[in-house]
């Protein structure tokens, strides 16, 4: 089914094929001795839990047995340090298992209380694999992969056993990367193979195989990474998916068997049907069904985005794949025939990244089977998998007001012996009863048929920072906020793929009137509005939104165009404090910034929403002018990368990408600082942003209340790697040939004692001198310290910086200045100097300001030039 081009959804992948991996190595803390799997088991999973394996077996059919009946338990969540985005997996004694971005492997009893936890070093992204018990351990265990790049086998064992007792074995990853990744995570998830060998990919861009000791079996570069967890029939073949575009499969000894490119990465995991047939989804937007024999596709079938999920399988009476259920990042859930025909179609309403998962309904209805699966409105569905009527929903959104704009359900349903367990993008791991909703009365619930719009509508809503839909026309906003909206056209229930008209972008009008910019997404569904100041605390204004959208055409489509006018009412209502930040001879304040969560678009969080979790930054106050009448005033911040020492403080980390320089305006506790021209290193390479902006309202403790908001422009041919891809996806881009992407975080102060914004004793900057560049020529500003006796300061243990500003506007001169910056020490590893280059061409104003920088700290600053 084709596509026309201008509506194509997705990342021109066209066969990537890059890379290798070599001279692997395995680090064993522990070996075991494998055990003979039971006379008929081919794959030794813990034969007593109800759910071993992110897919639940090692077809990947996301299909459980387990009745619904409801219990008579109450629901209950967990909580992590940060977001849960992998698959929880039980134990047969009701033990869950799953992993965090806080870097904890956390075993959970059934009653939701804490029995052990393993510290790796580096955030969880990947679900965990139970093993049956050998005789080696004298247990069962838990293997599962960490950003760290090792892979983990632990003992399960309820005790509290120290660490070194509780590891098994760790197998670090190869240090050999592919073109276009510059780490090692183990994202993949791990499945167990017949005979007992591990199985998981990497971002690295291999697929491997360990022994059950955890010596590396095989393992196949697959030209980028490797994300899926991977189907295995019972011969030891294995099929996979990677973000070099491609479907492949492997043998038993790890040799291709068979390659088929898309139009898209893949990271939904396969799922492999009763006949032979391979079922999978692209970011092209497709599900595909493929020989697993030959690789020959059969038939695919087109969404309206992409797909991250993974299919679930639905079996008959006879045990024959019937049914194919899967979810796209469009808002819906899809169940297909085998031949790929359409049976139902659910529309949450919101993006799903959640793999759908299919239980039996109570003895007795009709159809007999539920589908289960989470959204971005933070809702677990309960679907009819007949019918695709919503049966109930449960409203997972934290009472936490830092908590509730990140309740997205990435991590996928475990269904379990009494219930559904799933996991929050705001670190929560759920328990939710069979069929809770339909038994008591709770707020958190919703039941029968229906969904977040009604049936037919056509109308432009306003999306929080977090990426969740306000659906009411008179919204609560922050002063502070990037304005988000998004339209929304439905008809007879359904979805349309309708975008705003790009050639002539819809006009939008704000009453009490501020001076705003525009901007569009690639997809056209999205207008971000940015003020360029604030709203006014304890206001009511209208923002009215008129223009011409676009349905895609067949298949997606009717090709239709239309009309739309809409007005929300937008009720500021917070008031505005004095600034608490402050610049002290000895001390500055600063804000520890966390968990950037980047919802729009959607192919962003698709791709690295445990990357962009997983920054930590200390955000510190460089100067401040005095407020102008108005109340406001400019502000010059500096954002360096962080990380926990030993005794648990927060230092800035020697290590770090992150050390640039903030600039902008606040009015009262009310800040938008932004960047021009830098550079934001993710997981492929520097991305060059053409404008990076974080906008917060800070209470007096120095937290960002609810409603901090994050907004970046990217012109796509900029991106390494990835660019000129991206410029053929007119989703992605918009007709400017820009990325636009808004988003939350969440900002904390940093103590005001912390080392990394106290002065340095004994360390004092001793002269700094000015070389400008010209056309041809580099320039250099270049720091030179002294040090007092008896103090130290180690060049390679802190990060270093000089910030160049206008003497006479403070406007920041745009450079990578982490990039560009070079340190060199004296005797015994001292600080002696710091050189920030300046590249050829750079324009510099006639008197520039230097302020040094260790750390986050100011340390000193001299005007230079003429």
């Amino acid at each position: 089914m084709g596509r026309v081009r201008g509506w194509q959804r997705s990342v021109g992948c066209l066969s990537i094929v890059i890379g290798s991996v070599v001279g692997s190595t395995a680090t064993v803390n522990a070996a075991t001795t494998p055990d003979a799997s039971p006379p008929g088991t081919s794959v030794p999973l813990d034969p007593t839990s109800p759910w071993p394996v992110m897919r639940h077996d090692e077809r990947n059919t996301g299909e459980s047995p387990i009745v619904a009946h409801y219990s008579g338990d109450r629901p209950w969540s967990f909580a992590t340090a940060k977001a849960v985005f992998s698959t929880p997996v039980l134990g047969g004694d009701g033990t869950i298992y799953v992993g965090s971005a806080d870097g904890y492997f956390y075993a959970i009893s059934p009653s939701g209380k804490l029995l052990w936890r393993y510290k790796t070093g580096d955030l969880i992204d990947s679900a965990a694999v139970l093993g049956r018990s050998s005789t080696a351990t004298h247990s069962a265990t838990v293997t599962f992969g960490s950003g760290d790049e090792y892979l983990y086998q632990l003992r399960t064992e309820p005790t509290d056993l120290p660490a070194a007792q509780r590891l098994v074995w760790r197998y670090k990853a190869p240090k050999s990367l592919t073109a276009g990744q510059t780490v090692a995570w183990w994202e993949g998830n791990v499945e167990l193979a017949p005979g007992g060998n591990l199985l998981a990919g990497n971002t690295g861009g291999a697929a491997f195989a360990l022994h059950p000791n955890g010596k590396l079996a095989w393992d196949y570069t697959a030209g980028n990474s490797v994300w899926t967890s991977a189907a295995v029939s019972p011969d030891g073949t294995s099929y996979w998916g990677s973000l070099s575009g491609s479907f492949f499969s492997l043998d038993a000894s790890g040799h291709l068997r068979w390659s088929v490119s898309t139009l898209g990465f893949v990271v939904s995991s396969p799922a492999l049907g009763s006949d032979g047939t391979l079922y999978e989804g692209s970011f092209d937007g497709k599900l595909y069904a493929i020989n697993s024999a030959t690789g020959a596709v059969r038939w695919s079938y087109p969404t309206a985005d992409n797909i991250y999920s993974s299919p679930a399988l639905l079996s008959n009476a006879a045990g024959q794949t019937a049914e194919i259920v899967f979810a796209s990042t469009d808002g819906s859930v899809y169940a297909l025939d085998p031949n790929g025909h359409l049976l139902w179609r659910y529309d949450t309403g919101d993006v799903v990244r959640s793999s759908p998962v299919i239980g039996a309904a109570p003895t007795g209805e009709p159809g007999g089977h539920i589908v289960y699966v989470g959204a971005g409105d933070g809702r677990l569905y309960a679907l009819d998998a007949a019918t695709g009527q919503r049966r109930w929903s449960f409203d997972t959104t934290s009472a936490v007001p830092d908590h509730r704009d990140r309740n997205d359900l990435n991590s996928s349903p475990a269904l379990g012996k009494t219930g559904i367990y799933i996991a929050s993008e705001d670190g929560a791991v759920w328990y939710v009863p069979y069929d809770y909703c339909l038994h008591v009365h709770d707020s958190r619930c919703a039941v029968g048929p229906g969904g977040t719009f009604r049936p037919n509508i056509t109308s432009v809503f306003l999306v929080t920072p977090g990426g969740s839909t306000e659906t009411s026309t008179t919204v609560p906003v922050a002063a502070e906020s990037v304005l988000s909206l998004r339209l929304v056209v439905r008809r007879a229930g359904v979805a349309v793929d309708a975008r705003f008209e790009a050639q002539h972008p819809p006009t939008v009008t704000l009453t009490p009137p501020i001076p705003f910019s525009t901007s569009m997404s690639g997809d056209g569904q999205y207008l971000f509005v940015v003020p360029k100041g604030f709203l006014s605390p304890g206001t009511r204004y209208s923002l009215t939104v008129a223009g011409n959208y676009a349905v895609a055409p067949p298949p997606l489509g009717d090709g239709s165009t239309g009309v739309v006018r809409s007005t929300l009412a937008l009720l500021t209502q917070r008031g505005v404090n004095s600034l608490p930040l402050t610049v002290g001879v000895h001390r500055v304040s600063a804000v520890n910034l966390t968990q950037l969560a980047i919802p729009l678009p959607a192919f962003l969080s698709s791709v690295n929403q445990i990357g962009f979790d997983s920054y930590n930054w200390i955000v510190s106050t460089l100067s401040v002018s005095p407020p102008a009448a108005g109340g406001s005033g400019r502000i010059l911040m500096f954002v360096v990368g962080a990380v926990r020492a030993p005794d648990g403080s927060l230092v800035a980390d020697p290590a770090t990408d992150f050390a640039f320089p903030l600039e902008g305006s606040y009015r009262g506790n009310l800040i938008s600082v932004s960047a021009s021209d830098i550079t934001l290193p993710v997981s492929f390479g520097p991305v060059p942003l053409r404008e990076l902006t974080f906008r917060m309202q800070l209470t007096p403790a120095l937290r960002a209340l609810p409603g901090a908001s994050f907004f970046a422009v990217s012109h796509c041919a900029d991106v390494p790697y990835y660019g000129s891809l991206l410029l053929a996806v007119t989703s992605l881009c918009n007709s400017s040939g820009d990325l636009v992407a808004s988003g939350t975080f969440l900002a904390t102060g940093y103590p005001h004692s912390g080392p990394a914004t106290s002065a340095p004793p004994g360390l004092s900057v001793r002269r700094v001198t000015l070389t400008p560049p010209d056309l041809s020529t580099a320039g250099a500003v270049v720091a030179t310290f002294a040090q007092a006796p008896g103090t130290r300061y180690l060049a390679k243990a802190h990060v270093v910086s000089i910030v160049l500003t206008s003497a006479s506007t403070g406007a920041v001169v745009g450079l990578d200045y982490r990039g560009n910056t070079t340190t060199t020490s004296g005797p015994g590893g001292q600080l002696r100097d710091v050189v920030l280059r300046i590249p050829p061409g750079t324009p510099l104003p006639a008197k520039v300001r230097a302020t040094v920088v260790t750390d986050a700290f100011p340390l000193g600053a001299e005007n230079l030039g003429t």
